[in-house]
């Protein structure tokens, strides 16, 4: 017979040293010393965004939640700095043209190329340990009402927890971004879950071994500690699943604390976990503490032997009665409840292959710790007792002392998060995980920027000539040709959109000028595009549109629309809804009021608009991308540029059919001063959300912007706001249109101190951020390259290599490379 008892090992092993029994409820997990644990993920405002006055009371409201905790509770806010998401995949992106896609592709490589790409992540753990069967018991009787006092001491303990936390977790809400850990089915099979994990073990995982993937639960979750096992080699310098790890305790204070004192931690580009436990007592523990800790240093005032002969022979001790005061008056905040005090401890873990270079992170940590005056030391013998006390619901390990109160405690937890935004797009009518849509690699944290906020895409841009506008505008349109389907209509001034159009094999149409570009590309000279606005009259909402659209057409005239005006409008409608010609002229010689013919006479082929408005048919033809010049346009004046947008913007909303839809309108600020379009932008960005399409508007006056009277609208329709550098954002004038639109001073110092065509500012509900674009060249060559030599050269590679003109166009810039990639025809 084999002999067995070599391998029964009855010693202690590392699952024993973890404190985990089982889940007990939806993201409750028991632990050993009857504990109960919940956690949250949360995300705090950008400090770097924010007001002193700001993060001060960020700091107030955190102290004011956390002094209502008492003894019994201790609470966990882990900050973990991990390594970015990869860019999207090439099989992620559906861009239907080898241009864009060569953006992107360069886009990819250049974020892959800049190395030490992280982000981070906070979470919140709270746990309660419930006071003694024997000490409730009485209590249970006294303030219960006969059904509570038949509830077991279990369900009446896991009642008052979670009552707790649902209260802990509103209060939170109304200051921090907060998601709760929960427990999630996996699996489903006949209606039956056959397979689920939880978060909050997933997180346990996370923080015992740096690997971040889901843990399935048995049937029964019980025993997790031999779940969550991992290998520990104990040393001086521990190693956990065959990986390094390092501890720096932060195990000195400085004299005063302010809100956010270690954000610098956020900005170091290494993988580590930060843990700030703070284990709470209520204020007659406390009081016998400091009271204990004053009596200590009262000893100090006085040498001994004066104080047993009562005399006076040597200097009082100054420092000793300096912290006697002090200590007096942390008796009298905690006597007060508006502060509570515990025990904190905070460390820094991390992880690394070789030992090596975990000693020079460790190093580059508590120099940076030091540098923001606290003590920091980097764990030897105590490294394996400071790890497991850094481990979530661990009370006994790597206590440290002395106490401080919460209002210092909400200044030193990490409260502070860079926004790094959505790794997916968040609009539900997208596919599932569809990319984000634009993604840079901007510092050590990336950015992913998305326009939508939840299904609301509306984007205000505002920035100065000069500052970057169409290039941002032009990257934003070529993005978003990632997603399947998607269309894009853009109304230009300036030709700045040309480049992108061209090359991408969208529509180009320079409204009112003597050529256009067809939709293979060739630029046409003659009559140019003309439009034939009542060709379609096949509904009752097409007859509405058109009879209000020649309305509209006879008031530009100064003819006082009557109602005799409208019936003779709407008959001649109806008729003409019948009737094999359908033109302007074929209206005209229809109606019957003589007031209407001579107001129309300006739009007829007899009339100087007639070439644009009066064809027999339509030569209007929708794409995936077309672009509107309409700068010719606007120079014809308001009788002439009104009915051709209200034209265009009519067939814009019939193509919007549930597809990614993005309208931009460029040199918004055309459309704001007049009556007819402010009311429909106002229609458009209350509705076109349903249709699954974006209005980016993008205005560079600020005085068209105040005299539109919808900048209120614009502040509530447009969650995400992009500001561009602007100096004067400081000047009287320029500063309150800031402050209408929501930005707060710090915000106003960073738009004016950015950096012109490279630094962009975005706002929005989910986080605030400064950011660089981050452009190569072969995205400027298209984005970028709006200068009037630049598009002379443009035309004439079109003319000369018809749709190959990229290639030669990317070999004259010097990017010879990427135009190799781009396929021939």
């Amino acid at each position: 017979m084999a002999k067995l008892r070599s391998f029964r090992h009855s010693g202690p092993s590392f699952s024993d040293l973890v404190p985990y029994a089982g889940l007990v409820a939806n993201g409750v997990i028991l632990l050993k010393d009857g504990s109960l644990m919940a956690g949250w993920y949360f995300a705090g405002p950008d400090s770097e965004s924010s007001t002193d006055t700001e993060r001060n009371e960020i700091s107030r409201q955190i102290n004011a939640i956390l002094s209502r905790l008492g003894s019994g509770w201790m609470i966990q806010v882990e900050a973990v700095r991990v390594p970015t998401v990869a860019y999207p995949a090439v099989t992620e992106c559906h861009f239907p043209d080898p241009v864009t896609r060569a953006i992107d592709d360069e886009r990819r490589a250049h974020f892959e190329r800049e190395k030490g790409h992280f982000e981070s992540r906070h979470a919140l753990i709270l746990t309660y340990r419930p006071p003694a069967r024997q000490r409730s018991g009485l209590t249970r009787y006294l303030y219960s009402d006969p059904g509570s006092r038949a509830a077991t001491y279990a369900d009446t303990v896991l009642q008052t927890f979670e009552t707790a936390i649902r209260e802990v977790e509103q209060y939170l809400a109304n200051v921090l971004s907060i998601k709760r850990m929960v427990t999630r089915p996996v699996e489903e099979r006949g209606g039956f879950v056959t397979a689920r994990y939880d978060e909050m073990f997933q997180f346990i995982r996370f923080c015992v071994t740096g690997e971040n993937h889901p843990v399935r639960l048995p049937d029964i979750p019980m025993y997790l500690d031999w779940l969550v096992t991992a290998e520990l080699q104990h040393g001086l310098t521990p190693v956990v699943e065959n990986r390094f790890l390092g501890v720096v305790a932060i195990d000195g204070l400085p004299a005063e604390s302010w809100p956010g004192i270690l954000n610098c931690l956020d900005l170091m580009p290494l993988t580590y976990r930060w843990s700030s436990r703070f284990m709470f007592l209520d204020d007659q523990e406390a009081r016998q503490k400091l009271e204990r800790t004053r009596k200590k240093w009262q000893q100090k005032v006085r040498p001994f032997f004066d104080q047993l002969f009562q005399t006076q022979s040597r200097a009082i001790d100054q420092d000793a009665m300096t912290m006697v005061a002090e200590t007096e008056d942390a008796i009298a905040q905690a006597s007060s409840q508006l502060v509570a005090y515990g025990y904190y401890t905070p460390v820094i873990v991390l992880f690394d292959e070789s030992s090596t270079r975990l000693r020079e992170n460790c190093e580059a940590i508590r120099r940076m710790v030091q540098a923001e005056g606290f003590g920091a030391r980097i764990e030897t013998l105590n490294a394996t007792e400071a790890f497991l006390g850094s481990l979530p619901g661990n009370w006994y390990a790597n206590v440290r002392e002395p106490l401080i109160n919460t209002r210092n405690l909400a200044d030193l937890i990490p409260l502070n998060s860079i926004w790094s935004g959505n790794p997916v797009a968040p609009c539900p009518f997208f596919p599932p995980a569809s990319p984000p849509l634009i993604q840079v690699a901007s510092g050590s944290t990336p950015f992913r920027l998305n326009l939508h906020v939840d299904d609301v895409g509306h984007t205000l841009v505002f920035g100065p000539t000069g500052s970057g506008k169409s290039t941002l505008l032009a990257l934003i349109v070529a993005q978003f040709r990632r997603y399947p389907d998607a269309q894009i209509f853009v109304f230009d001034k300036g030709r700045s959109m040309l480049p992108l159009t061209l090359a991408a094999g969208g529509d180009h149409y320079e409204i009112g000028a003597d050529r256009d570009v067809s939709p293979a590309g060739e630029v046409n000279s003659g009559n140019g595009l003309a439009f034939c606005p009542l060709s379609d009259l096949s509904t009752d909402a097409d007859k509405a549109f058109a009879s209000e659209w020649i309305e509209t057409l006879v008031a530009l005239q100064g003819v006082s629309i009557k109602p005799d005006h409208r019936n003779a409008i709407s008959r001649q409608v109806t008729l003409l809804g019948e009737a094999r010609g359908r033109s302007l002229s074929d209206f005209v010689s229809g109606v019957q009021m003589r007031e209407i013919k001579e107001a129309l006479h300006h739009y007829t082929v007899d009339g100087p608009m007639g070439q644009l408005i009066d064809a027999e048919s339509d030569g209007l033809s929708l794409g995936s991308f077309q672009t509107f010049e309409i700068e010719q346009l606007m120079n014809m004046g308001e009788r002439n540029l009104v009915p051709v947008l209200a034209y265009l913007f009519r067939r814009i909303e019939k193509r919007l059919s549930g597809a990614p839809s993005l309208i931009v309108l460029d040199e918004a600020w055309l459309m704001l001063g007049h009556p007819t379009f402010r009311n429909k932008i106002r229609e458009w960005l209350k509705v076109l959300r349903k249709a699954n399409c974006a209005v980016v508007l993008a205005t560079q006056s600020i005085s068209d912007a105040e005299r539109s009277g919808i900048v209120d609208v614009l502040k509530e329709s447009c969650p995400t706001k992009i500001c561009l550098p602007n100096g004067a954002a400081r000047e009287p004038g320029t500063r309150e249109f800031y402050e209408r639109i929501g930005f707060n001073e710090r915000q106003i110092e960073i738009v004016a101190a950015a950096i012109p065509k490279r630094e962009y500012y975005v706002a929005s509900p989910e986080g605030r951020r400064l950011f660089d674009m981050s452009l190569g060249p072969v995205a400027l060559s298209f984005v970028g390259a709006s200068g009037k030599d630049d598009l002379k050269r443009i035309l004439a590679l079109k003319r000369k290599h018809g749709l190959e003109w990229p290639t030669h166009w990317l070999e004259q810039r010097g990017v010879g490379h990427a135009a190799s990639r781009l396929p021939s025809t």
